[in-house]
């Protein structure tokens, strides 16, 4: 449902990150390349994952690349400063440290 709510709004993919299972690599990666393609004039893209923290951004990354390129942990507090990853030649992806927001 949360799919179909954001959807309205924004290009969304349900994704599962697993190096094994993979759920939605596919469609992440079509949704990346149209934004490149959309985005011609651009030398490259970078694209920063961000959220709360502990919640799958470095596995998120993993899994797009096949293979383990940022560290991960069961405990929030892994990632300490920005990682930028090559995706593609003109594609990157920033693994970003957990963000709380202020209440």
């Amino acid at each position: 449902q949360w799919v179909k709510l954001l959807s309205k709004e924004y290009p969304t993919v349900a994704f599962h990150a697993s190096m094994q299972h993979p759920y939605g690599k596919a469609s992440l990666l079509s949704l990346l390349q149209q934004f490149k393609f959309i985005h011609k004039d651009k030398k490259q893209i970078s694209v920063g994952i961000i959220g709360y923290p502990n919640v799958g951004k470095s596995s998120l990354i993993n899994t797009m690349k096949k293979k383990k390129v940022c560290k991960v942990a069961p405990i929030a507090g892994e990632t300490k400063v920005w990682q930028y990853i090559t995706l593609f030649k003109s594609i990157f992806l920033i693994d970003c440290p957990g963000v709380v927001y202020p209440e």
